[in-house]
């Protein structure tokens, strides 16, 4: 392959560059994988997939929480390490399911018998629990989530939420997508299909009793019924309530009940949803879930951190600050001080004064990491958004953030060694450490393009790429860096090529473009093209005239005399005395002999060359744009024609 345009590589040569810049950048697996076979989370803790439910017994410490990727964690400390007000669970996509043995603080895996997404659950106690989910999944557990077992319902619609009511929490009902009710007699082991009469998707259920009910469901879809679920009847909502209703919940064990959905819409009833009011929040966050621990004291949470709190029965409800704003999905209290919240990236918080404070039951940061990297089996770091750079030194056991001293996201790290790292993002961004990240330090760059990757071939020498074809290049350990420019490439063999640039750059590739290797040479000026006689013969050319040769595959390097100190552009080379060179103003130069060396020991701006559709001259010929060429005068002693 032959490839000798300045400035501009040609298409049949970019999948060799690409490899290129490619093989520049350290590569390393996705950081953000689901807890399945052979994986484990590190960071956040317990797991990072979407909490959709979370329930603890009335001890405050067996609880669930559940959500995604098949696993189910649990509580036996209320959340501080998962259980009610000790004893509770959470739940969330593909079957996660955690459980707490005391409150929440700590947390435990367990795994469903269904590898789907679970959205609903309800704690009965703390050793009987109900979850639903994806593709009609019922699963329940009698012995504290230690074998979780899988119920027919005979649909496949996904059922969203789940609710027990009536003497010994026999009565259940679970709601999902198009329409979707299954109802239970028997604590949740059978079930049987019940007529909503609509196919709007369902989001929630609530029950006073084992009697009265309301649904709430997209598109403003409200059903309430006073038999237990054996007739549905659609409730009738103003044109401006019509929004997605997300949650319901009944105020303890009265008739009263409350409905939230988008857009801060909060609606009331008195009288088991026959007659409904709104109830203005002052605010309009999306509400996604409401519970309520008595007739009085409940509480909503949604979308950017918000979380409500009202002590009169839904009539007036007040916002509280979780100084945060992650979208919380679940909230829960098992008495009026003691509750919990959850939602995106495995969030989980706790609170113990009613809704005032809130604190973070999972562990690590939540930011979008974009980069991971490992000097060894131990010491590592990862980059991501807001300038977040974590660190570990226990093989990921344990991250601790560091001080990057930006808000720029970062989207690439490389360490050459404990000491010495580099991390890029966006905004031209390049920052270093000579103490393994516990100072780093912002380097000075003259562009603003977004960087990708960078690498360094030793202590001093790097390369820093990014967006629109940005390379930098540093000499001195990271302190200065510089545009770089690459001009040419060419092939002599499907695995030897070479690549020229900028200031005397030259690499080598063995092996198709996958590795590159710098040749050293004491050339420092601009390299615009490189032509291939062989595997082993290459000629080179740039600024000042400058040429170039090499016979062994580049380990080193002559200079060839010529008769110009003009830019060279381009360069054809067929071995031997078979040399073309062309460069500014025209020069077109053509070796007439073998080609005599002189040794080179080892050791800015790409010139405007432009492709334009040439433009005729007079003659019907392409005209070089310049003054235009004399032509001689007409033969005077020639008859004229005819």
């Amino acid at each position: 392959m032959l490839v000798t345009a300045p400035a501009i590589i040609r298409l049949n040569a970019r999948a060799h560059l690409f490899a290129f810049v490619l093989g520049m950048i350290a590569c390393l697996p996705a950081f953000l994988s689901a807890q399945t076979r052979g994986w484990v989370w590190q960071n956040p803790l317990p797991q990072g997939n979407a909490i959709n439910s979370v329930r603890f017994a009335s001890d405050k410490r067996h609880g669930w929480a559940v959500g995604a990727d098949g696993v189910i964690l649990r509580s036996d400390d209320g959340g501080f390490g998962w259980a009610d007000k000790r004893h509770g669970w959470a739940v969330g996509a593909d079957g996660v399911i955690l459980r707490s043995d005391d409150g929440g603080f700590a947390w435990e895996s367990q795994t469903s018998p269904a590898a789907t997404t679970l959205y609903g659950l309800f704690v009965k106690n703390k050793k009987t629990a109900v979850a639903v989910g994806a593709r009609g999944v019922v699963v329940t557990t009698d012995d504290g989530g230690d074998r979780w077992l899988l119920r027919q319902t005979s649909v496949k619609d996904h059922l969203s939420a789940v609710t027990f009511a009536g003497e010994g929490l026999r009565h259940g009902w679970a709601v999902g997508t198009y329409g979707s009710v299954v109802a239970t007699t028997d604590g949740g082991r059978t079930w049987r299909a019940q007529a909503s009469n609509v196919r709007a998707h369902l989001y929630a259920v609530s029950f006073a009793d084992e009697r009265v009910g309301v649904v709430v469901g997209a598109g403003g879809t409200l059903l309430v019924t006073s038999d237990g679920g054996e007739t549905w009847k659609a409730g009738v909502l103003p044109d401006e309530w019509k929004l997605p209703l997300t949650s319901v919940a009944f105020a303890g064990e009265s008739k009263r009940a409350v409905a939230v959905g988008y857009a801060g819409l909060v609606i009331r009833t008195d009288d088991g949803g026959e007659t409904w009011t709104r109830v203005e929040v002052f605010s309009q966050p999306d509400l996604l879930s409401v519970f309520f621990a008595d007739e009085h004291n409940g509480w909503a949470a949604g979308a950017s951190g918000a979380i409500l709190s009202t002590a009169d029965g839904g009539a007036t409800w007040l916002p509280v600050a979780v100084k945060t704003a992650p979208r919380l999905k679940t909230i829960q209290f098992a008495d009026t001080q003691t509750g919990w919240a959850a939602g995106a990236d495995g969030l989980i918080l706790r609170t113990d004064d009613g809704g005032l404070e809130w604190r973070r039951l999972s562990e690590g940061g939540r930011d979008d990491l974009a980069d991971i990297f490992f000097l060894d089996g131990s010491r590592g770091w990862a980059v991501g958004s807001r300038g977040r750079i974590l660190a570990t030194d226990s093989g990921g056991r344990r991250w601790t953030p560091q001080l990057s001293n930006t808000a720029a996201r970062l989207t690439h790290v490389y360490f050459a060694d404990a000491s010495r790292g580099w991390a890029v993002g966006e905004q031209g961004t390049i920052l270093r450490t000579e103490n393994g990240g516990v100072v780093w330090e912002r380097c000075e760059t003259e562009f603003k393009a977004e960087l990708s990757g960078v690498n360094f071939f030793d202590a001093k020498r790097g390369l820093a790429v990014g967006a629109r074809g940005t390379i930098a290049a540093t000499g001195d350990g990271g302190e200065t860096w510089k545009l770089e420019w690459l001009y040419s490439v060419a092939f002599a063999t499907p695995q030897r090529g070479f690549v020229v640039g900028q200031r005397g750059v030259i690499l080598r590739t063995d092996d198709g473009g996958a590795k590159w290797k710098q040749m050293e040479t004491d050339v420092r000026v601009n390299l615009y093209a490189v032509s291939l006689a062989s595997a082993q013969e290459a000629l080179v050319v740039g600024d000042q005239g400058r040429i170039i040769q090499t016979r062994d595959g580049g380990e080193t390097w002559a200079e060839v005399s010529t008769p110009t100190s003009v830019p060279l552009f381009s360069v054809a080379y067929r071995g031997g005395a078979s040399a073309w060179v062309a460069g500014r103003g025209g020069a077109i130069l053509r070796r007439t002999d073998a080609i005599n060396t002189v040794s080179i020991p080892r050791t800015k701006l790409p010139p405007g060359m432009r492709r334009e559709k040439p433009k005729l001259g007079a003659e019907g010929l392409p005209s070089s744009g310049d003054i235009q060429r004399a032509l001689p005068p007409p033969d005077k002693k020639k008859p004229p024609p005819g």
